[in-house]
């Protein structure tokens, strides 16, 4: 593995904490519950479901990531 890539991980393992799972969390949970409602009164429908896809991104990625972290 290249001296970069390793790195790479290093820094990003030193800083993904918990914080940084609670914020990606709570950054798609508000995109789900007020972004999406708010779009959807605004009947914007395409703009809804980009929201909503981003909202489960954050909160599944955010975790991913933390767990990735976390074990290796």
């Amino acid at each position: 593995m290249p001296k970069w890539i390793a790195f790479f991980y290093e820094e990003m393992k030193d800083f993904y904490t918990f914080y940084m799972l609670f914020l990606s969390i709570v950054i798609g949970l508000f995109c789900l519950l007020i972004d999406c409602k708010t779009l959807k009164k605004k009947k914007l429908r395409k703009e809804m479901k980009i929201c909503a896809i981003l909202g489960w991104t954050y909160i599944v990625g955010g975790i991913l990531l933390y767990i990735t972290f976390k074990i290796f």
